[in-house]
């Protein structure tokens, strides 16, 4: 903002001008027929006017001066409020985009812990699913083989009721009449039931140990 004059350097003008006044009226005295003492009164009443004047001037620009200073400071503590206002407001919306931006870096870190615990609740649950079903497989197994192991025993015990009852048959030849004929007669179908049950035991046992 420009700068106005300085009230002293006015008013050191202004008496300059008032003693120019002076000077012009004394030599304006010099030509006229009145009395020096009216002149001289004359005079200083016209010095004291123009004194009177440059000091009204002086106090009015001193005024308009003080004015101008205290509009310029108040437009200036303006100007910094305002700068300061600003800087609230650019700092209120800094801290409030900070804080938008923790939220959501918050917020994608917890879904994505949420989905790794989710991929590992679902990895965990296939695993789990995998050991089950080889459980069951071996379960299956052991339960085939149990009763693979259990028709062989069957099917060994029905072999040796078979060997037995063929050697009891046997020992019927011992006993013949004088003809040749067994005394005792042979038990074919109980031997064809042993010898039948004896197969089928065997390929039960055969069946379920190929499971």
């Amino acid at each position: 903002m420009k700068r106005i004059a300085n009230p002293s350097r006015l008013a050191h003008a202004l008496q300059r001008v008032t003693l120019g006044l002076a000077v012009l009226a004394l030599v304006g005295c010099g030509s006229t027929d009145q009395p020096p003492v009216v002149d001289q009164a004359n005079t200083i009443e016209m010095q004291r006017e123009a004194e009177q004047a440059a000091a009204t001037r002086a106090a009015e620009e001193r005024a308009r001066i003080a004015r101008v200073e205290a509009e310029r400071e108040r437009q200036e503590v303006a100007a910094r409020e305002e700068a300061a206002r600003i800087a609230r407001q650019q700092a209120q919306e800094e801290a409030q985009r900070e804080t938008q931006r923790l939220e959501a870096a918050r917020i994608a870190a917890a879904e994505q812990a949420r989905r790794a615990a989710v991929a590992r609740e679902q990895t965990q649950r296939a695993r789990i699913a995998e050991l089950e079903a080889q459980i069951e497989q071996i379960r299956a197994s052991n339960a085939a083989v149990a009763s693979a192991n259990t028709k062989f025993e069957e099917a060994i015990a029905a072999a040796q009721a078979l060997l037995d009852a063929l050697n009891a048959e046997q020992q019927k030849y011992a006993n013949t009449t004088a003809q040749g004929e067994l005394l005792v007669p042979l038990e074919k179908a109980r031997i064809a039931e042993l010898e039948s049950r004896k197969d089928s035991l065997k390929r039960e046992a055969q069946a379920l140990s190929q499971q």
